[in-house]
């Protein structure tokens, strides 16, 4: 039998087992098999996590790690989503001087600089602390949430400056982590710069309500296009120029006035002498850094950079990456507006070409991309990729407020299944009565019984509640703008901050019946969710009704809407559609198909 086998040869086919649950229901089978497999407090769930999420860190806390990145991953398949508004509480403690006097009159909002980590301060799975920080124009916005702090968390909100204008926006934000050497356990150390070209670091105390300039990163005194930090216990600073140069500072130097240990120089003009825009730049590694030149047979230079040496490693030209055009004639656009790593190495990346499609790069191979990632239904440019998980990366739109979720697995390959995951216990004592049966709904339109693909579109179409620059006549439409900026927590975390014009959205990838399920407050205390808020009130961080459609697979496919609703309003015939679909329950059921409505 298989409880009478040894203990290494029982936790050998356990790592076989394809879902958490699997490994759950095994250690119930008698008392033997459930010491085995709960020893050294649930190890055997650190091969689960490694083998079903590759390449995703987190503490080891296995079981939780397992239960937390198994219903994220379910999550992303359902389409399962929770938007909000990330708004500073009205008690926010103000450090500086907060008496600025504006001088011009800015016609657009502000683009957030964003940047977030979180730690962990046991070893329960919720007890950990999270620090988000954006630059919100002038202003460098604080947010510190853990257990026993609120639901909102403590706000900060920093500024002393006299006189401002938009060459006062914050164009780049960056927490120090705790392993880094300058940091304080009680205080906050944030990099931040100014479009004016002012490149600070800054510690803010926020039980003090008081901040100390720790540095001043010594920048040429032109204007500042974007920063970047690396990973690392010696993070590298890069700051990119207005002029298309690119400085580098280290920020472990004990220096209160920080000199730049590198200086690229980009040539500026294209080779028909025309100028082009290389605004674009990021860290792949501690010390491997991509740049996007602008030029057709260099699109992206990548080089080594450290305080030692610096070198230029290869070369990506756009001539090889088989753009898609109209005809010959229609010029190859060689801007790439994004970029992201996708593993520690920075051997392998994203890149968001100025076609509009998302590249896989590889650079331990010959072939200049490895994958393509395209929208064939959205003509906007990609301002900024963000991987999540370990399959999917997401996507953020020049207009139209559209965010895309792409799944980066191959066809064909094994993947992990939501549907292997544990099964959710269908919650009760829902507002709508049951109108619709399974097999109804089932035979209603046979067309909705898959599941559903992974690519989507989703638009965060509601304005900021923040917004400083529009209209008052312009109040009830919606946000047509870009996505600027997204960050993440942790490699571990269900949420995503995106940056809009003039405000942050927050989205939690979080199922719905795991928030209404037997474990909903182990789900619903880390988000701070009050599901009982929705877009029809009053509260600034209300749950928002989002719109989204499935990406087809060709262009002459139909694209259908999908429409979310209240939590109070969803019923049980949601849930029953929720097993046929695949959808959320949120997500409004499809209509049945009329002779005047098409099916595909």
């Amino acid at each position: 039998m298989l409880a009478d086998l040894p203990p290494e040869i029982i936790q050998l086919i356990a790592c076989y087992l394809p879902s958490a649950s699997a490994l759950v229901n095994l250690s119930r089978t008698c008392h033997r098999l459930h010491e085995i497999l709960a020893a050294e407090n649930w190890r055997i769930f650190r091969a689960f996590v490694r083998t079903k999420f590759p390449g995703v860190v987190t503490p080891e806390i296995w079981r939780e790690a397992a239960q937390a990145l198994t219903s994220r991953s379910r999550a992303l398949d359902k389409h399962a989503v929770i938007a909000r508004f990330v708004v500073p509480a009205s008690e926010a403690v103000k450090v500086g001087s907060h008496q600025s006097l504006r001088g011009d009159n800015p016609t657009h909002g502000y683009r957030p600089a964003l940047d977030s980590y979180e730690v962990w301060n046991s070893s329960a799975w919720n007890d950990r602390k999270e620090v988000l920080a954006w630059g919100a124009a002038d202003e460098v916005v604080l947010r510190i949430t853990e257990p026993g702090a609120g639901q909102k968390g403590k706000w900060v909100v920093f500024n002393d400056l006299d006189h401002i204008s938009s060459h006062d926006d914050i164009c780049g934000v960056h927490l120090l982590r705790p392993e880094h050497h300058a940091k304080e356990p009680d205080k906050e150390h944030i990099i931040f710069a100014r479009v004016r070209g002012e490149l600070f670091h800054l510690s803010i105390d926020p039980d003090a309500a008081s901040h100390v300039y720790k540095q001043q990163f010594m920048t040429t005194g032109l204007g500042i296009e974007r920063t970047d930090l690396s990973y690392g216990t010696d993070p590298i600073l890069s700051a990119h120029l207005s002029t298309g140069s690119i400085l580098f500072y280290s920020t472990t130097s004990e220096e209160e006035k920080v000199q730049p240990f590198a200086r690229l120089n980009t040539d500026s003009s294209a080779t028909d002498g025309n100028a082009v825009r290389n605004k674009y730049s990021k860290f792949l590694s501690p010390s491997l850094f991509a740049v996007s030149t602008g030029r057709i047979h260099d699109a992206i230079a990548i080089s080594t950079i450290t305080p030692e040496r610096q070198s230029l490693e290869r070369e990506l030209s756009v001539e090889l990456v088989d753009f898609e055009r109209l005809n010959l004639h229609t010029p190859i656009k060689s801007n790439v507006n994004a970029i992201a790593p996708l593993d520690p190495t920075g051997q392998v990346f994203l890149a968001a070409w100025g076609d509009r499609a998302v590249r896989l790069h590889d650079l331990r191979s010959d072939k200049d991309y490895e994958k393509v990632y395209h929208d064939t239904t959205d003509q906007n440019p990609i301002y900024c990729v963000h991987p999540f998980g370990h399959d999917r990366f997401i996507v953020g739109a020049g207009g139209d407020a559209l965010v895309k979720i792409f799944d980066l697995r191959m066809p064909k390959q094994e993947t992990y299944s939501y549907h292997d995951a544990r099964p959710s216990p269908t919650p009760t004592n829902y507002n709508k009565p049951l109108t619709t049966s399974l097999s109804t709904l089932s035979l209603t339109n046979p067309s909705l019984i898959t599941s559903p693909r992974k690519d989507i579109s989703i638009f965060l179409s509601a304005h900021p509640p923040t917004n400083r620059t529009r209209p008052r006549n312009q109040s009830t439409r919606s946000y047509r703008g870009a996505i600027y900026s997204m960050t993440s927590p942790s490699p571990s975390s269900p949420t995503i901050y995106t940056g809009v014009a003039d405000g942050v959205v927050r989205l939690d990838f979080t199922s719905t019946d795991d928030l209404h399920g037997p474990c909903k407050s182990w789900y619903r205390d880390p988000l701070s969710i009050d599901l009982n808020t929705h877009s029809r009130t009053k509260r600034a961080d209300r749950i928002l009704e989002l719109s989204g459609y499935e990406r087809p697979e060709n262009t002459t496919a139909s694209i259908t809407l999908r429409t979310q609703q209240t939590f109070r309003s969803v019923g049980e015939d949601d849930v029953l559609g929720e097993e046929v679909t695949g959808w959320d329950r949120r997500w409004q059921r499809l209509e049945k198909p009329g002779a005047w409505r098409r099916e595909d």
